[in-house]
């Protein structure tokens, strides 16, 4: 949260009003908020497997608090410079959030199932 914190800190340079957006600009900053989000999900979700709480629980918790987390993200955002609320961004993180618990319970039954662990239990 605080690497959210402060990357969504740093100010923009003034705007080129005639600069028009060309689609690396939205891909750029779209997947910046699938990737931090997705990081913060995987690690809610890391957090709280500790606990034995049932996946889909973790799930609701991961993305909602992701969701919480993106709108005073984007509310800190309109007090910095050359920064603005998007509710694109807010949905980028919900799916970025939603994409970090897939990895993470991927990774979990590759790891349990058939990963390096189920070799080393039948030895």
């Amino acid at each position: 949260m605080l690497m959210i914190f402060i990357s969504s800190h740093i100010s923009a340079p003034p705007e080129d009003l005639t600069y028009q957006k060309k689609l690396i600009d939205y891909t750029y900053d779209k997947s910046m908020h699938l990737i931090l989000y997705g990081m913060l999900a995987w690690l809610i979700v890391y957090f709280l497997r500790e606990f034995k709480i049932k996946y889909r629980y973790i799930f609701y918790i991961a993305v909602i608090t992701a969701y919480l987390y993106g709108i005073t993200d984007e509310w800190h955002q309109s007090f910095v410079p050359g920064r603005g609320v998007s509710y694109w961004d807010l949905v980028f993180n919900v799916i970025g959030a939603m994409f970090g618990f897939i990895v993470y319970r991927l990774w979990h039954v590759v790891k349990y199932k058939r990963g390096w662990h189920a070799k080393h239990l039948h030895e």
